[in-house]
């Protein structure tokens, strides 16, 4: 529970690995403290992610299982700090324009990232919108620093 409740929004293959638990001791105590109201989960994707219960709003929990997930959490940390063109991103984050542009049109589809066209509709700016912004800045200031290093999430 103390693991889950510093690393919000971690999934059943991370806490096993992490802690060294075997996936099925790791599954059982999941479940009993879901059961217990102890623990919500979050679908994201194909992943579970595990937060204390009645922590976070949909939204906060959205944003923290993004930021656990390798580009998508560096595109908001990058677009925490200001708005970027794409040719920026691309650089910052470290993936190609195609790439980028893929995850940008997911991030922008749930409304977590806002495409601003700049001089004709050739060239794009993100920022994220102004409750994101707020929402991402004060859900990791102060915490744990999620992972941004697992590619694979």
């Amino acid at each position: 529970m103390a693991y889950i409740l510093t690393n919000p929004g971690v999934y059943l293959r991370e806490i096993s690995e992490d802690l060294g638990l075997s996936l099925g001791a790791v599954q059982y105590h999941i479940w009993a403290l879901t059961r217990r109201g102890q623990l919500e989960e979050c679908r994201s994707g194909r992943y579970r992610r595990f937060f204390g219960a009645a922590r976070y709003e949909e939204a906060e929990r959205i944003i923290l299982s993004l930021l656990r997930q390798g580009t998508d959490g560096k595109i908001l940390t990058a677009l925490s700090e200001g708005s970027l063109t794409h040719a920026e991103l691309s650089v910052s984050v470290g993936v190609s324009s195609q790439a980028l542009t893929w995850h940008i049109k997911r991030l922008t589809a749930i409304g977590v990232v806002e495409a601003v066209p700049l001089n004709g509709n050739h060239r794009w700016s993100y920022r994220l919108p102004g409750q994101t912004l707020q929402g991402v800045l004060s859900l990791t200031r102060g915490a744990p620093r999620p992972m941004l290093g697992r590619s694979s999430q």
